[in-house]
């Protein structure tokens, strides 16, 4: 995978785009050392530092990852997972929050934002992906943390590069053998799955329930307060207060 690392940019998921449209070769990450207007969920700003890793990979829009898109987000927060654990993050310490962050020891470490993108000839998937390798944000939504103190943190350069292996991995995984073991992957690292959390939907006090499972397209089965099975398709997961 060709790394295009910067110095300094917008948002990289504006660079991807832009590269896309321009018919660069794929697959293709762009990583920044610094992103003043980066775009996490919902529009929010995502916060980031020259120690943290922040980049949008450009690859083909496989059949699979076009036919249950919710596969994706899943899939990329399992590459992330993976790779923290390989430069030294304590494995029991990761979890995978509904739909598309990681935390470490109930505390956000990373997001992200995945699209689809076509013209008239082409059609292409960006993920970009934010990760606190070593230091914390601040000022956010969920609780949020660095996963290595500062003097260890790895190389964000490095950390793009094996992250870029190892979600191709994955993404050869769900052409080859399918959704199931993709999902069932994440399965074992949900967050609170079979506990009682809240949906928060835009302005919307929430709803809430048990989280029992996600379906085949990636989506959460909420079993409300109510009774009624929900399949959410949408939504900010957050602890019951």
């Amino acid at each position: 995978m060709e790394h295009r690392r910067l110095e300094e940019t917008g948002s990289t998921n504006d660079d991807a785009h832009a590269a896309f449209m321009a018919g660069a070769p794929r697959p293709l990450l762009i990583s920044a050392g610094l992103q003043t207007a980066g775009i996490g969920r919902h529009g929010r700003a995502w916060a980031h530092d020259r120690q943290n890793f922040a980049g949008s990979f450009l690859i083909d829009a496989r059949r699979p990852a076009r036919e249950i898109p919710g596969a994706v987000a899943l899939l990329s927060s399992l590459a992330v997972r993976d790779t923290l654990i390989a430069h030294g993050a304590d494995a029991s310490a990761l979890a995978l929050k509904w739909p598309n962050d990681v935390l470490f020891a109930e505390e956000k470490v990373a997001g992200i934002l995945s699209s689809f993108v076509q013209d008239a000839h082409d059609s292409a998937l960006i993920i970009g992906i934010g990760v606190n390798l070593a230091t914390p944000p601040q000022e956010t939504v969920f609780p949020a943390r660095a996963v290595f103190p500062p003097e260890r943190g790895p190389d964000p350069k490095l950390f793009g590069d094996a992250l870029g292996r190892r979600l191709l991995g994955l993404m050869d995984s769900l052409e080859t053998k399918g959704s199931w073991g993709i999902l069932e992957a994440w399965r074992t690292h949900a967050w609170r799955r079979g506990q009682r959390i809240t949906i928060r939907r835009d302005d919307t006090d929430g709803v809430s329930g048990t989280f029992e499972d996600i379906d085949r397209h990636g989506h959460m089965l909420l079993r409300r307060d109510d009774g009624v099975l929900e399949t959410i398709l949408a939504g900010d997961a957050g602890p019951t207060r």
